[in-house]
């Protein structure tokens, strides 16, 4: 058992979808498959590191409580970020998980 919980939101799943569905269409399988373990991989960071993993960083600027934490891993980009907020510990909330360009004052 992992130290941390990752839950996420019925939004951010069907963000996650989402950009699932549109990398296949614009990248291919095996981008689809190379971005799904980063995805993975920024999971099970959170799960192990919880609120000391290294990435996250404060956002008060866009809400009381919002986090975020970027899903490239290892030198590769990724233009998405999770926004969650730490809830009683161990339970990360992920909200949204949304492209760097998206306004998330907007969508949060």
């Amino acid at each position: 058992m992992k130290p941390w919980m990752v839950d996420f939101t019925d939004s951010a799943l069907a963000d996650l979808d989402n950009i699932l569905e549109n990398t296949l269409d614009e990248f291919g399988t095996l981008q689809l498959e190379r971005y799904t373990i980063q995805i993975q991989n920024a999971i099970r960071e959170l799960e192990e590191a919880g609120s000391r993993a290294p990435l996250l960083k404060n956002r008060p600027d866009i809400r009381p409580g919002i986090i975020t934490y970027p899903i490239a891993r290892e030198g590769k980009a990724s233009p998405h970020l999770f926004y969650l907020r730490i809830e009683k510990e161990p339970v990360i909330v992920i909200i949204r998980v949304l492209h760097q360009r998206m306004d998330p004052g907007t969508h949060l």
